[in-house]
């Protein structure tokens, strides 16, 4: 698995682990409207495949991302 396949694998882990403790949904859903808005997005993608465009079409986006992510805590290392 590449890394353009395995950080969005990464990625919706945590948002599955996460997303539903105190106050940690709303962070991803902010981050994820913000980031994905440039991405002509098929409204029945899932998540992961939103991840896996953004990361391959707009890399320096993803990666902003991925620090952002990592700054609320929300990803690991």
């Amino acid at each position: 698995m590449n890394n353009s396949q395995n950080m969005p694998l990464k990625i919706l882990h945590a948002y599955e682990d996460l997303y539903f403790e105190e106050g940690k949904g709303k962070i991803f859903d902010d981050i994820f409207s913000r980031y994905f808005a440039p991405l002509a997005i098929d409204r029945h993608m899932d998540l992961y495949d939103a991840l896996v465009l953004l990361s391959t079409r707009h890399r320096a986006q993803f990666d902003e991302m991925v620090k952002e992510l990592k700054a609320h805590s929300l990803l690991s290392d």
